[in-house]
């Protein structure tokens, strides 16, 4: 005979604003109290309360206390978007999921879970729907978003949204038929489950890897340990696995409790947010007293950002999160005053790429208004123009500028303000001597004018400034043309010579080092093992490597800071770990920036004919 605690369920009860919601509703007594136990110890709610309710239906009040006050209670965010669905599985794509998790970013949050586990959790899905604050704020919100796209009235919406979240119940009832592929992923790696799910229809495809990945991280309820766990899903070489763990690290690090988890300490938000960044580079410094799992995600990002889709959603999140950190009121810094205005600069300084910063319009608009607080005087704000002014000084080449410009005039910040960034975009390009300056190396003169002429279109320029402004880059300069006639004739040389025949110069520090021969290399570093000892706090112990390849000189980036090189005619390039670049016939390299406490180290490079 069953005990009655198998006959019955135990439902935990919160009270809000005189009105009661199940928090969670479990099987057995013991945990039901625990979870009570711990609510209570939040002091959110003013009374909570354990039900036993009967297979009958009969209600029991097992348990119920009052607590003074009550704090906040969770509720949906404001989002402006929403990834629409039509059938229930839908709801399992990775674009549905990440819909889910910002609109109901608080909730996850206290939960300490992500969409991929909740959706198949029966118990939890029925939790959430008595959840007066929640459940029906969230589908009158995404009705109100999702009605216009299908043409009809939100509260039509509101029925077929109510209908998918009951579908969404039954498969969470009937989940347990997919512990196979479970177990695939248990043992095959991401390889094995994407095998399993071969037999099954591809529209059940994102049920099943979020079901897979939801019973991997059940046993993890802490933020860094989900990273973990995650971080050991990728497969070197596994193109597919990349792309699944760069989803479900996404969906796990877009929030500012996971975020504040894999920082640990930071002394203060500059801090913070500049581990973000270059946790967000793959170039984190191991030397810090960084967390664990922030290294480890740093260094998958590093490893893989040259390849194709390397942690795209990752960067995009971590991006997100210093967007947010630059647009609340918490200062950078305690100190105030100038130590804020540093602070600021040294993260832009982070933020910027040869088109701009990085993060697109929505960072662009981020960074002013942070620039117009952090670099006022006596209380008052910085002016607009004053403050893109000093964000412009940041940026040290006119492509970095003008994108800049054009992101700012994109974003919600800089609409109103056209006249001002019209005339300052202007400014900009009267300054451009070539169109060399204004794209990155193998971009050809077509395919830049088509590209930054929609851009300026597309930020709400006005159409005869953009005329004026494409005109002028339309022509490289008559010096230009010869200069790369030049280069292309050095070019031409070179190879004439033979890769047996060619030798490559680095000066560094007053001293030469010599490279020929295949499979010769010079390794460059701060380990007093490398053929290059390198002296700036900036580089790794093993920094990077040239070598001879093929019979082509090539610089192999293996750093977390990354490394410049400086191309004659092409601009600056940025090397991140695990990128290579054949070297041409003249350049310098770059390890460090001038605004750390020691000035980078620079080598030039010079390939040439042996004697």
């Amino acid at each position: 005979m069953m005990s009655w605690r198998r006959e019955a369920t135990f439902e935990v009860m919160v009270e809000q604003d005189g009105r009661s919601s199940i928090d969670r509703v479990f099987d057995e007594e013991r945990p039901a109290l625990e979870r009570a136990q711990y609510l209570l110890r939040l002091a959110k709610f003013p009374v909570v309360r354990v039900l036993r309710i009967t297979r009958a239906g009969k209600e029991e009040t097992i348990f119920e206390k009052a607590v003074a006050g009550g704090a906040k209670p969770t509720t949906i965010s404001a989002i402006d978007g929403a990834n629409l669905c039509a059938d229930v599985l839908q709801v399992f794509s990775f674009e549905s999921r990440m819909t889910l998790l910002r609109l109901l970013r608080a909730y996850f949050d206290e939960e300490q879970v992500i969409p991929s586990e909740q959706l198949h959790r029966y118990s939890a899905l029925r939790a959430f729907e008595r959840e007066a604050l929640l459940f029906g704020p969230a589908l009158n919100r995404l009705a109100a978003l999702q009605a216009p796209m299908l043409g009809m009235q939100p509260d039509e919406r509101h029925g077929q949204l109510e209908r998918l979240f009951h579908g969404l119940k039954d498969l969470a009832q009937h989940a347990a038929s997919l512990a196979g592929c479970d177990a695939a992923l248990a043992r095959g790696g991401v390889a094995g489950l994407l095998a399993a799910t071969a037999e099954h229809p591809p529209e059940e495809r994102d049920r099943i890897v979020t079901h897979a990945v939801a019973a991997l991280l059940e046993p993890h309820r802490d933020w860094r340990p989900k990273v973990t766990a995650l971080l050991r899903l990728r497969e070197d070489g596994n193109g597919e696995s990349v792309r699944l763990v760069d989803e479900f690290l996404a969906e796990t690090v877009d929030g500012r409790e996971p975020v504040r988890a894999l920082i640990g300490y930071a002394p203060d938000l500059a801090s913070a947010l500049h581990s973000l960044v270059e946790t967000e580079r793959g170039a984190l410094d191991d030397r810090l007293p960084h967390t664990a799992e922030l290294l480890a995600l740093s260094e998958a990002i590093g490893a893989v950002e040259s390849g194709a889709g390397g942690f795209i959603h990752v960067r995009e999140a971590l991006l997100r999160r210093v967007r947010g950190g630059l647009d609340g009121l918490t200062p950078l810094t305690h100190e105030g005053g100038p130590a804020e205005a540093a602070a600021l600069q040294a993260l832009a300084d982070r933020l910027a790429v040869f088109e701009g910063y990085r993060g697109g319009p929505a960072m662009a608009a981020a960074l002013t208004r942070r620039a117009k607080l952090a670099f006022g005087n006596g209380g008052l704000d910085l002016p607009f123009e004053d403050a893109v002014q000093r964000l412009i000084g940041r940026l040290r080449g006119p492509a970095a500028r003008i994108g800049y410009l054009i992101d700012l005039a994109s974003s919600g910040l800089g609409q109103g303000r056209a006249a001002v960034l019209g005339r300052l975009l202007a400014e900009e390009f009267d300054h451009v001597r070539s169109a060399a300056e204004l794209a990155p190396p193998g971009v050809s003169l077509p395919e830049l004018r088509k590209v930054l002429g929609g851009r300026l279109r597309d930020a709400g320029v006005p159409p005869p400034l953009v005329t004026r402004l494409i005109a002028r880059i339309g022509a490289v300069p008559e010096t230009e043309r010869a200069r790369l006639a030049r280069a292309r004739a050095e070019t031409l040389d070179l190879a004439k010579a033979g890769p047996a025949a060619l030798g490559l110069t680095l000066s560094h520090a007053g001293r030469r080092h010599r490279l020929s021969g295949e499979g010769a290399e010079l390794v460059l570093g701060r380990s007093p093992d490398c053929d290059v000892q390198l002296d700036v706090a900036a580089a790794s112990r093993r920094h990077a490597t040239l070598s001879v390849r093929d019979g082509q000189f090539v610089l192999t980036d293996s750093s977390r800071n990354g490394t410049s090189v400086v191309l004659p005619g092409a601009g600056t390039r940025r090397l991140h770990s695990g990128d290579a670049l054949v070297l041409p016939a003249l350049g310098e390299i770059l390890i460090g920036t001038a605004d750390q406490e020691h000035p980078p180290a620079r080598l030039v490079w010079a390939i040439k004919p042996l004697r």
